[in-house]
């Protein structure tokens, strides 16, 4: 059996499941356009998404349905009936927020997102960003049927090498874009095979032939892919330069030796002992940023991870603690940490002046003829004044804290969630400190990084 085959006979829903989706969608739909009808006779409900077009994944239960309003709604009136809705329907709902509030909740053992949208006729002319799916949903529904199980190969390999999904916290191809690649080159395997030859600035369209170098300075993502309901979108506007160079590789390598792995790779497992094992052969030290993780959805927590990441690791380079590198982790706490050639410096610093005989050299001698800072008297080194100066911070622990407690840290540039968590309960670690239980994981695969298949 071809490996396609095998990934199938795992990832295709059975009839029974097939139709257990489409009775529950009916008894939902159903619920919903009563519960909505109390409120205003124009309003409806359509299921949309994967489900709907049959591209869903076996033991995916998970179904989007859209609430469609009259354009004269405001988005808190909006917000206000489909709350009221789904907790009249739904089970553990609570509300989510993007560009406007939507909900979430559970309806016979399904995971339901119950959004609001403007019933539109034209998506050139949308008041929110999730008009444009209705259309989505109809131009793919048009044009996918024979190839669903081509667009399932497609996300369970992006799946199983950590690609799938357009949220911030993965960076990577949506849905609507797998099914817009496989429209576009016909199979599974053909989208492999064009993707081993991308390079960043990729162009594609289903549009017929576009001005690409436009389209580059339009759009700055690796890969640009037209939304073929809306020529000004970018579909992949999501997917990072990681995530898309990644997924090339992927597909060269899965040419050349095609295996289960990559659709369902082993699960990588380690150890604190086997962590700080890869970390004493690096040389290199690690310290930490802890604290609680900010209460707010992830498209906005994730993107000020990565910036509180990139804040801090300027912040020790500017210290002169040469970080190699960062990862972080969120959980029940989050995790920024840092990776250094060493934790602590010496205490002097050469600190090179002007030229003899230049513009600035008597102001450069009056500074630091009887400053506290300074170890030795100004003296010349190749033509230039220079002096030995003590450095204000030796361990790297000692700078964080420092910064930290000196508040602010919003005004002084750290993103505003994250500001907030670090003065209220934030705290440095080292060392073996470093190594807690529920970041083990992204420190080993920072430490010792694999792709998916390779574990």
């Amino acid at each position: 059996m071809q490996v396609t085959e095998q990934v199938l006979s795992r990832i295709v829903p059975t009839p029974e499941e097939e139709a257990e989706l489409r009775e529950v969608e009916k008894e939902l739909v159903s619920r919903i356009d009563a519960e909505a009808t109390r409120h205003d006779r124009r309003l409806y409900a359509r299921l949309l998404g994967s489900a709907s077009r049959g591209t869903w994944l076996r033991h995916q239960k998970d179904l989007d349905v859209f609430l469609f309003f009259p354009e004269e709604y405001s988005k808190q009136e909006m917000e206000r009936i489909v709350t009221l809705i789904a907790e009249r329907v739904l089970r553990k709902v609570e509300k989510r927020y993007a560009e406007h509030p939507y909900v979430r909740g559970v309806f016979r053992g399904f995971e339901v997102e119950l959004v609001p949208c403007y019933a539109i006729s034209d998506p050139g002319y949308i008041k929110s960003a999730v008009d444009r799916t209705p259309f989505h949903n109809d131009y793919v529904k048009k044009r996918i049927s024979g190839r669903e199980n081509e667009v399932r190969l497609l996300k369970q390999f992006l799946k199983g090498i950590s690609c799938y999904g357009a949220e911030a916290r993965v960076e990577g191809f949506s849905g609507y874009l797998c099914e817009l690649l496989i429209i576009k080159f016909g199979s599974f395997i053909h989208v492999l095979e064009a993707a081993r030859r991308w390079q960043r600035g990729e162009v594609l369209s289903l549009r017929g032939e576009v001005d690409r170098k436009k389209l580059r300075r339009k759009f700055s993502s690796p890969l640009i892919f037209i939304d073929p309901v809306d020529e000004n979108r970018n579909v992949a506007a999501a997917l990072s330069v990681q995530k898309f160079s990644e997924f090339v590789h992927a597909a060269k390598e899965f040419l050349s030796r095609p295996r289960l792995e990559f659709f369902f790779p082993r699960e990588r497992r380690t150890s604190a002992e086997e962590v700080g094992e890869l970390l004493s052969r690096r040389g290199t030290a690690l310290v930490a940023l802890s604290f609680p993780t900010p209460p707010v959805v992830e498209d906005i927590l994730y993107p000020q991870l990565r910036k509180a990441r990139r804040f801090f690791e300027a912040l020790l380079r500017e210290g002169e603690f040469n970080p190699v590198g960062s990862t972080f982790h969120a959980g029940n706490r989050s995790f920024l940490f840092f990776e250094l050639s060493s934790s602590e410096i010496p205490a002097v610093r050469l600190h090179l002046g002007p030229m003899v005989n230049s513009a600035h050299e008597s102001r450069f001698l009056k500074k630091y003829a009887d400053s506290p800072n300074v170890l030795s008297r100004p003296f010349i080194r190749n033509g230039r004044w220079a002096v030995y100066l003590r450095r204000r911070h030796t361990r790297a622990e000692e700078l964080l804290g420092e910064f930290i407690a000196g508040g602010r840290l919003k005004e002084r540039g750290v993103p505003s969630h994250i500001a907030g968590a670090l003065e209220t309960g934030g705290e440095v670690l080292s060392g073996t400190a470093c190594l807690v239980e529920e970041a083990l994981q992204t420190l080993a695969d920072y430490l010792n990084p694999r792709f998916p298949w390779e574990r």
